[in-house]
C-alpha cells in the first residue's frame, strides 16, 4: 500500500488516502465516501461496468482535479468510484492508469516504493 494525495476540493488542499497499488485494476478506484467529503459529485459521472474478483459492478466514472503520487502531480486523473468493503482497510487501489506513466520500484525490504516518471 501507499499513500497518495487527491485533491480536496472542500479544503481546497490535498487530503492522503492509505490505497493498495494493483497492477491488475485498468483505473484507479476509490471509496465513494472518500470522493464525497472530498468535494466531488460522483452522481455526474458516467456509468461503468466494473469487473471485480467478486464479479461485475457498475461504478461512476470521475475526473479528479490533482493527485500528487511523492512529488509527482497529475490533473485530470479518471478514477472509479466503489463502495470498499469495511473489511478491506483501504480507501481504494492505484491503478495502470496512473502506474503506467512511472518505472516503479518497490523495496518491499524497506516497505518502500521508487517512482521514475517516464518520458
Amino acid at each position: 500500500m501507499t499513500d497518495i494525495k487527491i485533491w480536496n476540493k472542500t479544503k481546497n488542499g490535498y487530503s492522503s488516502l492509505y490505497i493498495a497499488i494493483d497492477t491488475g485494476a485498468s483505473i484507479t478506484t476509490i471509496s465513494k465516501e472518500i470522493l464525497y467529503h472530498a468535494g466531488y459529485d460522483i452522481s455526474t459521472g458516467s456509468i461503468q461496468k466494473f469487473t471485480t474478483a467478486s464479479g461485475i459492478e457498475y461504478v461512476h466514472a470521475i475526473a479528479l482535479e490533482k493527485i500528487k503520487l511523492d512529488s509527482f502531480e497529475m490533473d485530470d486523473i479518471l478514477v472509479y468510484a466503489h463502495t470498499f468493503p469495511q473489511e478491506s482497510f483501504v480507501a481504494g487501489v492505484l491503478g495502470l492508469n496512473v502506474l503506467s506513466k512511472f518505472d516503479v520500484n518497490i523495496l518491499f525490504s524497506k516497505g518502500i516504493m521508487e517512482l521514475t516518471e517516464i518520458s
